[in-house]
């Protein structure tokens, strides 16, 4: 029997016996009242409300464990059928009527026979009828309970399960992106500078490495993510010389927080693809972290007309990233005094 399955039985148990002493009082209570009310003795009228009372428990407990093994309300996606009903009810009277008649036999000392003035059988037939149609009430409202709240379970487990997939799917977007973009810069780089280019492979080797491993990550530090950065600005540099301009500004006490893989790579990336880089215009890129703990990425926009080739999947990319793992409105996007702004939140370890 597994962890799960126990702690469910245990659950019911222990609800069972408190419905049990709600069936006890609902029954008994109102016999305490009328006795109460026809002038009876206090002391004799609450010494058998608490016997009868302790009976009624006793047996709405005992038909509550009966019918765990007749209805098993506990058992989810199993059918419940109308003579599986219908045989609880015949099993819980006729089992509630026998347990009252041998308990109140006992009491009253007769056991063999059925009909004695002192016993109030009209009572008991009341009673039984009452703790039969409770006890079995009460499990189909649990039997419900607990189907719902297993469907409702199961449909959080499959929501996540197919965030998780689509989050995997969309991480493994951002790699052939980014390789996309280093090729094509390697190639220029080979045809302009072909000195430059090992050194370039080398730590285009580095760069491709991490964005392998931190395809088995749903989250990176934002130290590891730096150190990633610093190879890939090495990469554009070559390619860009002095018409870019990359200034950071990272807390080291931020360093610890974590964002998803390829953030600030994705982000200098849609800046070079959508603003022009020349002589002539320089682009500048700067790199914060705020006291808000969030890590903001901004530039000059300075657009031009022939975009660089691209998937078109980056910012939109990581974009949907952030909504997965943190809620929509977490990621914003600004324009502000000529400036793109883009702020992502950092997430603590």
């Amino acid at each position: 029997m597994s962890v799960l399955k126990r702690n469910i039985d245990k659950q019911y148990l222990v609800f069972a016996l408190f419905l049990s002493i709600a069936i006890g009082f609902t029954i008994q209570f109102p016999q305490l009242m009328s006795s109460f009310y026809k002038g009876g003795h206090s002391g004799s009228a609450c010494r058998h409300f608490g016997s009868d009372l302790l009976i009624t428990v006793i047996v709405a407990f005992l038909m509550f464990v009966l019918n765990y093994y007749v209805l098993k309300p506990v058992e989810k996606h199993r059918k419940l059928k109308f003579w599986d009903i219908v045989w609880s009810i015949l099993l819980t009277t006729f089992c509630v009527f026998i347990l009252n008649y041998l308990i109140y036999s006992f009491k009253h000392r007769h056991f063999f026979s059925l009909i004695k003035k002192s016993i109030r059988w009209d009572e008991i037939f009341y009673e039984n009828f009452f703790v039969s149609a409770l006890v079995i009430g009460c499990i189909l409202i649990i039997r419900l309970l607990i189907n719902q709240q297993s469907i409702k379970l199961e449909n959080e487990t499959l929501k996540r399960e197919a965030l998780q997939s689509q989050f995997e799917s969309l991480k493994n977007q951002l790699s052939p992106h980014f390789l996309f973009n280093s090729l094509t810069a390697l190639k220029i780089l080979i045809s302009e500078a072909p000195d430059k280019a090992q050194n370039y492979v080398n730590n285009l080797s580095k760069a491709l490495r991490y964005t392998l491993q931190s395809n088995e990550k749903r989250l990176v530090t934002l130290d590891e993510e730096m150190k990633f950065i610093d190879s890939y600005l090495y990469l554009i540099r070559i390619r860009f010389d002095k018409n870019l301009l990359v200034e950071l500004d990272v807390d080291e006490e931020l360093l610890k927080f974590k964002i998803p893989p390829l953030t600030i790579q994705t982000l200098i990336e849609n800046a070079i693809k959508h603003n022009e880089v020349s002589k002539l215009n320089p682009l500048s890129i700067n790199i914060l972290t705020t006291e808000n703990f969030s890590l903001i990425v901004s530039n000059i926009i300075q657009k031009k007309f022939n975009k660089e080739e691209g998937t078109g999947i980056g910012l939109a990319n990581l974009l949907k990233q952030f909504e997965i793992l943190l809620g929509p409105d977490k990621f914003t996007i600004s324009k502000k005094d000529n400036k793109f702004i883009v702020e992502v939140p950092l997430i603590k370890p």
